[in-house]
């Protein structure tokens, strides 16, 4: 049986919610989709001139098994570093990922 699990991401970093100063770029071009897709979020934390990277994985029960995300640094599809900087969010609040 599959059920939803419901999780509160604020809509800074939701994609979508926020303009790009620079934007997600790789070589296979999965990482745009990754955040179109609302899989990656951006955080407003910065490293060395970029946005940090997260998900939210579940763990094969259905729970978080870190409830601030995992960090992502890298493209799974093709391994380029991610290097993305947030603008100035459109938004304030949260929106609902499931």
């Amino acid at each position: 049986m599959r059920e939803s699990v419901r999780v509160q991401i604020r809509d800074d970093h939701v994609a979508g919610g926020f303009a790009w100063r620079k934007p997600p770029a790789c070589s296979c071009g999965q990482l745009a989709d990754a955040f179109r897709r609302k899989f990656f979020f951006v955080s407003s934390f910065q490293h060395h001139g970029d946005n940090l990277v997260y998900m939210m994985p579940v763990d094969a029960n259905g729970r978080f098994p870190s409830p601030g995300g995992v960090q992502v640094s890298f493209c799974p599809g093709c391994g380029d570093k991610i290097s993305v900087l947030k603008g100035v969010a459109s938004t304030n609040g949260a929106v609902e990922a499931s």
